[in-house]
């Protein structure tokens, strides 16, 4: 049973991985060909097994390529029943491509209907969703389409500028039948512009192409440049021409009302009745209006029915042109309503960009006002830093200055020979430590430097124990000096620095070690203790006789009271 579940999931997970049927691939296949070879994409695809497609996506693209393949092969659809799961699926969904050839081949089925106005609308949708697309072939033919309806509608400046974009499109792909036709229908367009001078810049550009084009095509030029001729030409230059397009074009293709109307130019009435019985045998809808025109004019020329054909030719001028009026409005309507949209939409963008730049300059100010403050607070941390080391440096280089008074007050008491053995080995290993630390400093390296300066905070936080070192060993050894102070009544500070005064430091020297501040006020209170007063000798001077008059442990106070007494009196 687990099994079974494991490969069940397996299977959906494959499944919902390859979203297209073994139909999709054809369907690539198709589209890769359908342009060279519309006969065979219309027969493949007609044979495609609808129901066996997979997904809405599979199914608008079978749609789509067959309303190319239709369109293709001249298959004119007037409904959307075909093209329907197209137009469905790639409104919001598909490539630039796909929206471009939806939107274009169902402004060929509006076209078809003749709803001109829903097929511009069609088609500018087609340009405009289209945009990003490769696909310049169906751009050009969209182009092409618009022109058409233009050309209806009579708006010649419009048709000459679609067709100029077609015409650009089709270059681009090397089309060349097509962009001969589209020069073809420029020149059109500026002769009944009655614009002469570009006409014939055209009919120029399109004599270039005639060894490229098809003999439809070298028709179709034929019959332009003629009507140009008709208009502006002389008469040799219509009678040459005449002769060159009945040599050079067969004439099964042959315009034969074009031929009808030069001759009719050139007062040649029976010639121009002629080419008309020769369009009668191979009639075109769309030219019956200006079929039934010649024949009016050549009949009143030769003076045949001359008010019937007049009335009827006035009636089909008021018709029509009731006709193109309404068609116009409309067509200019959606043209209005597509670039008010057009407007709207870019006008949204320019919004858009202004708040992204607005946001975007916010964020670079918010960026250089954080840079700023970091900076700021870095450089007042370096600065901090550097006065913290100036500081630190002015505190060691002071430490350092009281290390050598230090040393030379000690040299100067090891040179004093009254000095006993014990306070002397205290001292020596005083100025051992001191020499050190001095040595270090002169170093100038930064290890040393460092290390000199932790050894001279130790040194200046140690000096309470040389203080302490100090006493002990003279106490051990002058207990009777120490008897002496105390029944003076001293305080433990002041036997302290007594006994610094009695190895003789100097009283500067005394208040570097002892570090107080009060350190002359202390003294004159020992003084007045120990009964000295101001005329009397110096303290230093006073606790050295002291200390070496109480030589031994044998001596009495009361000995060492007339001792310093006699000391008062010698001074």
């Amino acid at each position: 049973m687990k099994q079974y579940i494991i490969t069940t999931i397996l299977a959906l997970c494959l499944v919902s991985c390859n979203r297209h049927s073994g139909h999709w691939e054809t369907l690539m296949q198709v589209e890769s060909f359908i342009e060279e070879k519309p006969d065979s994409a219309l027969s493949v695809l007609q044979d495609f097994d609808v129901d066996g497609l997979s997904g809405k996506e599979e199914k608008a693209k079978h749609a789509l390529l067959l309303s190319m393949a239709l369109d293709k092969n001249v298959i004119d659809k007037t409904d959307f029943e075909v093209l329907q799961p197209a137009i469905d699926y790639y409104e919001d969904n598909g490539s630039a491509t796909d929206k471009l050839r939806t939107y274009y081949y169902q402004g060929r089925v509006y076209q078809n209907q003749g709803k001109n106005a829903l097929a511009i609308e069609s088609f500018l949708n087609a340009l405009d969703k289209g945009e990003e697309s490769d696909d310049i072939l169906t751009k050009a033919r969209t182009y092409f389409a618009q022109g058409t309806i233009y050309y209806s509608l009579i708006e010649w400046d419009n048709f000459i500028e679609t067709n100029k974009s077609a015409a650009t499109y089709f270059q681009e792909a090397e089309a060349h039948n097509s962009y001969a036709n589209c020069l073809i229908r420029i020149i059109n367009g500026y002769t009944l512009k009655d614009d002469p001078d570009n006409a014939m810049l055209y009919i120029d550009e399109c004599k270039r192409m005639l060894g490229v084009v098809s003999m439809n095509r070298l028709a179709d030029y034929y019959s332009s440049y003629l009507t140009y001729l008709i208009k502006y030409g002389s008469s040799k230059e219509i009678d040459t021409l005449i002769d060159e397009y009945n040599d050079v074009v067969p004439a099964a293709k042959i315009d034969w009302l074009t031929i009808s109307n030069a001759y009719l130019e050139l007062e040649r009435y029976d010639d121009a009745l002629y080419a008309i019985g020769q369009y009668k045998k191979n009639p075109n809808a769309n030219q019956e209006k200006k079929y039934k025109v010649l024949t009016s004019d050549i009949y009143k020329n030769l003076g045949r029915y001359e008010e019937a054909l007049d009335a009827y030719e006035k009636y089909m001028v008021v018709s029509d042109s009731a006709t193109y009026a309404i068609m116009r409005q409309d067509t200019r309507f959606v043209e209005e309503r597509h670039n008010l949209e057009l407007q709207k939409a870019k006008e949204a963008d320019a919004k858009n960009r202004l708040i992204i730049i607005v946001l975007a300059c916010v964020i670079v100010v918010l960026i250089l006002i954080i840079a700023v403050y970091l900076i700021r607070k870095r450089l007042k941390e370096t600065k901090m830093v550097n006065a913290r080391l100036e500081s630190e440096k002015a505190h060691y280089e002071q430490m350092y200055n009281e290390v050598l008074v230090e040393r030379n007050a000690l040299n100067e008491m090891l040179a004093n020979s009254t000095i006993k053995n014990e306070a002397a080995e205290i001292i020596r290993k005083r100025l051992g430590v001191l020499n050190t630390i001095i040595v270090s400093h002169l170093s100038e390296k930064g290890t040393d430097i460092k290390r000199a300066n932790e050894e001279l905070e130790r040194l200046i936080a140690d000096r309470n124990d040389f203080i302490k070192s100090t006493r002990l060993t003279l106490e051990e050894n002058y207990p009777h000096f120490f008897a002496f102070l105390k029944e003076k009544g001293l305080e433990d500070f002041e036997i302290d620095f007594c006994c610094l005064y009695a190895i003789g430091l100097k009283g500067k020297e005394v208040k570097t070690y002892t570090n107080l501040s009060r350190h002359y006020k202390d003294s004159s209170e020992v003084r007045q203790k120990l009964g000295l007063v101001e005329s009397d000798t110096n303290l230093s001077n006073f606790l050295q006789r002291l200390l070496k008059m109480s030589t031994g442990k044998l001596f009495e106070y009361s000995s060492l009271q007339r001792k310093t007494n006699f000391c008062l009196l010698s001074t």
